[in-house]
């Protein structure tokens, strides 16, 4: 088992140990996400969360305290606190030493967050929030691999019937193993949650932004052929540029290398091909020093 790696035997499935006469509260685990597997509800008691096997909550990851956090019932409400753990205790992004809990906040505890849902139709709730994890990327909040090959295979298939432009950009954080080596992991994932921060504001309702995996991400534009898809990435890359990353007050220097494919419609291709030739550019991209956009 390596360091993010996390262990859910303490974890049960719905509806569980849940009581009658008590509040409907749980937690679910929406990254590293293992559906069916990251929900615990939560009692009417104290519970700890840490890497200490005798935690209730056990996350297997070096970046957790043994006993790292605890969550108390008190006046009908679940507030959690920081049990003075190395690495802190984040509810939506923000470091705390004790909090009352809110349906649909994020607790962050190592590489592991989780979402908190109370109140009533929790049993909806939950549901909601698994199909949201078959779609979406829990670190950084954009649609995952799965939903963007799916929204890909759409838009070429309509691209070639239609005769219309499509392109894809692909790019990577460089450098991004000396960054999580120097300035560890939880750095290195705050990066990551930082540029799609940066990132979505460009992003228009008819394209995709996802994350293809590790510190890759791709975006698909429709109705858009390469010039446009350059200047499009120009735009990006200078905003990268312009942004500080500072993680727990340290300046963290980040940049992105992207490549760009458009569709080519004398000839057949596939969701697989398109997205082959902008990794191609990209490679490029990376042998042509980094921090920089290379186009088909």
């Amino acid at each position: 088992m390596n360091n993010t790696e996390q262990q859910t035997t303490c974890f049960t499935h719905f509806p569980s140990f849940l009581k009658d006469d008590q509040p409907e509260a749980c937690l679910v685990r929406i990254y590293p996400h293992s559906i069916g597997e990251g929900i615990f509800h939560l009692p009417q008691d104290t519970i700890n969360i840490g890497r200490d096997k005798h935690c209730h909550i056990e996350l297997a990851d070096r970046s957790v305290s043994r006993q790292h956090a605890q969550i108390k019932f008190f006046e009908n409400a679940f507030i959690i606190s920081d049990s003075n753990s190395c690495n802190s205790t984040f509810i939506n992004d923000k470091k705390i030493s004790e909090s009352h809990l809110a349906s649909g906040d994020l607790i962050r505890i190592g590489h592991t967050i989780f979402k908190f849902l109370s109140c009533g139709h929790i049993e909806k709730q939950y549901h909601e929030e698994i199909y949201s994890m078959m779609i979406t990327d829990g670190l950084t909040n954009i649609p995952n691999k799965r939903f963007f090959m799916e929204m890909l295979e759409r838009e070429v298939t309509r691209s070639q019937r239609h005769q219309r432009p499509l392109s894809l950009l692909i790019f990577d954080i460089d450098h991004f193993k000396k960054i999580n080596d120097q300035y560890g992991h939880l750095s290195g994932d705050m990066i990551l949650r930082d540029l799609c921060q940066q990132i979505k504001p460009y992003i228009r309702k008819d394209e995709i932004f996802a994350r293809y995996g590790g510190e890759e991400f791709v975006i698909l534009l429709p109705e858009t052929n390469s010039e446009q898809a350059r200047f499009f990435a120009e735009k990006i890359l200078t905003a990268v540029n312009k942004n500080d990353f500072i993680v727990e007050q340290v300046k963290i220097p980040a940049t992105i290398s992207i490549g760009i494919a458009q569709i080519d419609h004398t000839q057949t291709m596939s969701a697989n091909d398109l997205i082959h030739r902008a990794d191609k550019m990209l490679y490029k991209a990376k042998n042509n020093g980094r921090n920089c956009i290379v186009v088909e």
